[in-house]
């Protein structure tokens, strides 16, 4: 069984189905070429620059530099909640400087989009309702150039972001999320104009249409760190406990 089936089945037992809920699952696996083949029942495809394969959490994993990976609108319905997840390692230390961009959209504004150094802000998770544009920012004061795992989960009433499995940060959403993906196109590791890189490692992107409990996240965590090889685990939980900072 492939580390991305394994992933997938074992999220079955909880209240997200990846038959149903799951919008896009890029492995970041594919070892070659210049394509990241989403594994979704929605299968789409983005275009890979300036980034090349390396050895991830589980399997593979893109290492970028001053690279991106673009997707054109992904004509989804608009979901009413969702749920960003993803694993990344910076080669350098963040703790303030240029603003970097994650995740962002394509073309245009809107919304979502994950950050760093955004107005003095060191990182957050930026998202909207259909009325208005929100925020929820971490309590960390620096990233080191460890493996983190981020989920960004936005429900009807709230938003919430986990860092390595714990509640980093919430804030109130009060209305249906706006995700402009569909329409706007998407970018991981850069900006819609393609600046703003990310510089270092992305795996295990997933994207959800509904919003994952703390429990789910824990799971899907857990999950990936008990992959053994050939799904080539690279980190071990008691070493990101041990490297991750806060204030």
């Amino acid at each position: 069984m492939t580390a991305a089936v394994f992933l997938l089945s074992c999220m079955l037992g909880h209240a997200a189905d990846p038959a149903t809920d799951l919008l896009m699952y890029l492995p970041f696996d594919e070892g070659q070429g210049n394509k990241a083949e989403d594994t979704s029942p929605n299968g789409f495809s983005g275009d890979i620059k300036k980034a090349k394969w390396v050895e991830g959490v589980v399997g593979q994993a893109l290492h970028f530099n001053n690279g991106t990976v673009n997707f054109d609108p992904l004509k989804i319905d608009q979901p009413k909640e969702m749920t960003i997840e993803f694993w990344f390692k910076p080669d350098d230390e963040i703790e303030g400087g240029s603003r970097i961009d994650l995740l962002y959209r394509l073309i245009g504004g809107g919304r979502p989009h994950i950050t760093f150094n955004r107005g003095g802000v060191l990182f957050g998770f930026y998202f909207a309702t259909q009325g208005v544009e929100l925020e929820a920012l971490t309590t960390y004061d620096k990233f080191e150039p460890e493996w983190y795992y981020f989920v960004g989960s936005q429900s009807k009433k709230t938003a919430w972001m986990y860092i390595n499995g714990e509640l980093d940060s919430e804030a109130e959403a009060g209305g249906d999320a706006r995700m402009d993906f569909g329409t706007q196109g998407m970018s991981i590791a850069s900006n819609q104009g393609n600046g703003n890189f990310f510089n270092g490692m992305i795996d295990e992107f997933k994207i959800w249409s509904v919003a994952l409990t703390e429990d789910e996240v824990k799971a899907s965590m857990a999950t990936a760190l008990d992959v053994k090889p050939g799904g080539k685990l690279t980190t071990t939980w008691g070493k990101l406990k041990s490297k991750s900072v806060r204030p």
